[in-house]
């Protein structure tokens, strides 16, 4: 039986980074990947649906070019060509499906298959045993499918089967109004389709500052998609080919006719082949338990990325990858805590938010401060033609200091990484309202709001919302 010092399960972001750190202490390492290696963001999540969002960019776009004095005749549109798209970006972007990643040349023993434990220092892979000194788990998640009657007899689509449809459904239900949700659902909107966001809590993005959620809420209705709030859906039938749902609406009964449902209500640890039970690895409910420093209950075996939950990014993961490696071989272990994760959602108009909500600061009993700037107020949006959105800052006014900023509006995402600097970095807004920013350029809009006056929290800061 091959013993090697460390045996990584996973591929993806986590699974690789963990793997290449790890063979710089001069280990003997294996990586077992049952799909293709970069993970789900590659290949049935950040870039595919990206490919796609960028697609239908495109096709609403020219609605609106006339004012640009280009008048347009559209003479046909074709989804599949779109879908095509997105699959060459995947291809440029994720390279050879079936490379090793340049594992071998690292010394990295890559095994293409399913690994399943035998007990906690043994894995079967392809019929063969291997034994492990230490293990890093790294498979990631799976969608979360809730449990409603009806559901699977009826049929439904996750984001991987969202990204290889050949037609476009002419009436699409979509379970959850996160991130995975809104994206998807504003792309095949934008593609023509009919488009009805179910989502259980009061609003969508919940983990997002309230003011930017209440934005994006209100942009995505004004291009024709439909929002059930405090929604749940009691079961699915299907009726003369259509997909039936009967849901409760604050308290009332609603009936939902639809061609397709998309499942979008979270994710899973991806761990049913593994057999943790054999290793006696304990789970946290949706997802392995992991201390601070990326141990699971057993101490040889460590977890990192999306499969013990957190943050579900892949900056989170590659950076927990380098974490769990340096922790198993190195002198000194510290915790993973990354103080300041940068989040997107690739709407449009984009959001990004780094460090506490509004509703977070003050639950944490910080005395809050609050600065604002519209991007109707930007002359470089007034100049782009969008000047929706806006950047909203959390400063912690007993210490002088920046602990949140959200945003929505064109360029967000690219936007957000100055003023995560400045959190991480517990500089005060001023640093930023210190800094020369280019003239015309969107980062002025960071620089405008640390310029602005401090409005101290009052029940709901008012917020123009005819941005």
């Amino acid at each position: 039986m091959e013993s090697y010092d460390l045996i990584v399960i996973g591929g993806g972001s986590a699974g690789m980074k963990a793997a290449r750190t790890a063979r710089r202490y001069g280990v003997s390492v294996a990586l077992i990947e049952e799909r293709e290696l970069g993970g789900e963001c590659f290949w049935a999540g950040c870039v595919p649906t990206k490919a796609l969002i960028r697609a239908a960019e495109a096709w609403n776009s020219l609605e609106d070019v006339s004012k640009y004095g280009v008048d347009v005749k559209i003479i046909g549109k074709s989804f599949q060509r779109a879908m095509e798209y997105k699959d060459a970006v995947v291809r440029e972007v994720g390279g050879d499906p079936n490379s090793d990643g340049g594992l071998s040349k690292n010394g990295i023993r890559y095994i293409k298959g399913t690994a399943s434990f035998q007990d906690p220092h043994t894995v079967t892979i392809n019929s063969e045993d291997l034994h492990g000194h230490h293990f890093l788990l790294a498979t990631g998640t799976a969608p979360f499918i809730p449990p409603i009657p009806g559901l699977h007899e009826a049929g439904y689509i996750t984001n991987r089967e969202a990204l290889e449809l050949n037609e476009l459904p002419r009436r699409i239900a979509v379970l959850g109004g996160g991130p995975i949700g809104l994206e998807f659902g504003q792309a095949y909107n934008r593609f023509g389709a009919e488009v009805t966001i179910i989502e259980h809590s009061s609003d969508i993005l919940a983990h997002e500052d309230r003011d930017i959620a209440r934005l994006a809420h209100k942009f995505l209705s004004s291009e024709g998609m439909h929002f059930l709030t405090n929604a749940s859906v009691e079961r699915v039938t299907v009726e003369n080919n259509e997909k039936v749902l009967t849901l409760t609406v604050n308290d009332a009964e609603y009936v939902l006719k639809c061609d397709e449902i998309l499942v979008a209500t979270g994710r899973t640890a991806s761990v049913s082949r593994l057999g943790l039970e054999m290793a006696g690895v304990a789970m946290d409910g949706r997802y392995v338990d992991v201390n601070s420093f990326l141990q699971t209950s057993q101490p040889h075996i460590y977890a990192a990325g999306d499969i013990s939950g957190g943050f579900l990014f892949t900056h989170v993961a590659s950076y927990e990858g380098k974490i769990a490696a340096d922790n198993i071989f190195g002198d000194n272990p510290i915790p993973s805590r990354p103080r300041v994760v940068p989040r997107c959602t690739y709407i449009d108009p984009e959001i990004a938010s780094a460090g506490m909500t509004e509703v977070e600061a003050l639950d944490s009993g910080i005395r809050t401060g609050v600065q604002t700037f519209p991007f109707k107020q930007s002359d470089r949006a007034i100049i782009y033609g969008d000047t929706r959105g806006l950047v909203k800052l959390i400063a912690d006014l007993d210490e002088d200091r920046l602990i949140g900023a959200h945003i929505i509006g064109h360029m967000a995402s690219s936007l957000i990484a100055e003023a995560a600097l400045a959190i991480q970095h517990d500089l005060p807004p001023s640093a930023i309202a210190d800094t020369m920013h280019a003239y015309p350029s969107f980062p002025e809009a960071i620089e405008s709001a640390a310029l602005s006056s401090y409005i101290e929290h009052i029940p709901a800061i008012e917020i123009d919302y005819k941005l």
